[in-house]
């Protein structure tokens, strides 16, 4: 079997133990994610409920996935959401260039497992769908891909120059074919070479020149990936998509002050549980944004007004606004998920550790809507192993458990019984010999001025340290230039943990797809993955 599964711990106490099912996480949520009778409870919910607008819906979603090339799987799934008796599991995530972090493909695997497995337990058709957050602005958090250099001993991270101004979301912003043809060479510049790498590039620049902007470029990618899986796809700045939204917005600008008041009170019991305030949530705060031109600007109550930057509205205004021109108006983190439930008859939501923080604020939220928060499933966490790494794992005597739990330790301990290096004699010598000089100084100074006394110290301490820097850099040059045991803890470090985090936090699927080919999206799909909040190991 080619999966192992690990206990890592979260570095968000709440997420982590809300995946324990710990009682004190669970009190913020409708549902226990991990038991079964959650998922028929949470069926009968939406048996008893109407989506009248199915029909729309559907034909909705088959116009935009045919339009992104999505496959026959696909579609089929959005003619089967028409009938009533069709259900949905839903997850998102931003627009990144090359889909972002592998996080991103993750969570997509997720869903078509999931989507199976309910299909299977609850005797039920579910459908996977996967929500494109393609209105957010921080463009600066999706224009980039990270990748390994220099022998996979160091990350690199490379930008793509996109025409950021303003506050323009990534489904406004085109996809210049000039600075696409940079990117993509400057990328497979630093790839090796493989059977694999002309089709790669070829869906990449296709997809590219097929897409109007960057948001319709990941969901382009998305579909070539996971179409034949089923997943669907939805971007959030379609116009049916707003269009069917437009109760929502009404009911939100009606009900504005109260789900302030709602998000206040949850932020004091979670504070009060003991946990962390994840999301900052003010009374003022409306919870929406407002295009004013191309910008996304976010909206907020004072007095009987809501206000942007550029402009005031009356309540009445903002409802005739709604009313008439739904497509101006976008969500935030706390109104998408009313609109998430408004549309697809979800009985999960999956979600990473952040999600999760984020949705412990919103049960009383959604049943101020009357509705119900569905099922919030924590999302797959996955490390992808080479056999290279298995190799050097083995030939260093590491465990991979010691490397995403505990490598800071075991480097240093693994540092300490290497050579010392040529110099370390004379770098211990030159710090005494400066203690002795400059000791005697301080001393006078803080004779003839007491108050000087810290800054002496400082001084000293200084000193010594740049003495230790420069000792530092020496060793980590040797190290570089000769040790081959170095050289093969910082390819482990950098492919497994890079930047000191999960690897599904940094690289990207497609330098993995050029040497494996796009058959190892296929395998993550089929692989025997547990859904139980554990880490799971890919062997690729």
């Amino acid at each position: 079997m080619n999966v192992e599964c690990l206990a890592l711990p979260l570095a968000n106490r709440l997420a982590q133990e809300y995946q324990q099912q710990n009682a004190s996480a669970l009190q913020f949520f409708a549902h226990n994610p991990y038991a079964i009778q959650s998922y028929q409870d949470r069926l009968e919910y939406l048996r008893g409920r109407s989506y009248s607008h199915r029909e729309l819906l559907a034909e909705g979603l088959y116009t935009f996935n045919q339009k992104i090339g999505n496959h026959q799987e696909a579609l089929q799934r959005i003619e089967a959401l028409k009938r009533p008796d069709t259900y949905v599991v839903i997850g998102g995530q931003q627009a990144g260039v090359l889909t972002g972090p592998l996080y991103t493909i993750h969570k997509a695997v997720h869903l078509i497992q999931t989507a199976k497995k309910l299909s299977n337990e609850l005797q039920a058709e579910v459908v996977p769908v996967f929500w494109i957050a393609g209105e957010d602005h921080d463009i600066d958090e999706i224009d980039h891909v990270y990748w390994l250099t220099d022998r996979e001993t160091r990350l690199h991270k490379e930008r793509m120059k996109l025409n950021k101004k303003g506050r323009v979301s990534a489904s406004s912003l085109p996809v210049s074919e000039e600075a696409c043809k940079q990117f993509l060479d400057s990328f497979f510049h630093a790839q090796t070479e493989t059977s694999e790498t002309r089709q790669i590039r070829e869906l990449l620049t296709q997809t590219a020149a097929d897409s109007q902007n960057v948001a319709e470029w990941f969901a382009r990618l998305m579909a070539q990936l996971f179409g034949k899986h089923g997943l669907i796809l939805v971007e959030s700045s379609l116009p049916f998509v707003r269009e069917l939204e437009r109760p929502v917005f009404e009911q939100l600008i009606e009900k504005n002050e109260q789900v302030g008041h709602v998000l206040m009170k949850s932020a004091d019991r979670i504070e009060t549980a003991g946990y962390p305030l994840q999301l900052e949530v003010e009374e003022h705060q409306a919870n929406l944004f407002l295009y004013e031109g191309q910008d996304r600007l976010l909206l907020e109550r004072h007095g009987d007004r809501f206000v942007n930057r550029r402009a005031s509205y009356s309540r009445e205004e903002l409802l005739k606004l709604a009313a008439e021109h739904p497509e101006r108006f976008s969500t935030n983190v706390v109104s998408r998920g009313l609109m998430q439930e408004h549309l697809f008859p979800t009985i999960a939501f999956i979600g990473g550790p952040g999600e999760i923080s984020y949705w412990a604020y919103y049960r009383e939220v959604f049943e101020l809507f009357d509705m119900q928060m569905p099922i919030v499933l924590p999302r797959m966490s996955i490390t992808l192993v080479e056999g290279a790494q298995q190799r050097l794992l083995e030939g260093l005597d590491l465990r991979l458990e010691q490397v995403l739990n505990g490598f800071t330790d075991w480097k240093k301990e693994w540092e300490a019984q290497q050579e010392p290096h040529p110099l370390q004699e004379q770098f211990a010598a030159t710090r005494e010999q400066l203690l002795a000089m400059y000791q005697p100084l301080v001393e006078e100074v803080v004779r003839l001025d007491e108050g000087l006394r810290g800054l002496a110290e400082k001084n000293t301490r200084l000193l010594l340290e740049q003495v230790s820097f420069l000792e530092e850099r020496l060793v980590r040059s040797l190290q570089e230039q000769e040790d081959v045991e170095y050289v093969r803890v910082k390819r482990i470090e950098a492919s497994l943990l890079p930047d000191g985090g999960l690897q599904e936090r940094k690289l990207s699927i497609f330098p993995y797809a050029n040497k494996y080919g796009l058959s190892l999206v296929d395998r993550l799909v089929e692989a025997p993955f547990v859904h139980d909040g554990t880490h799971q190991i890919f062997y690729v």
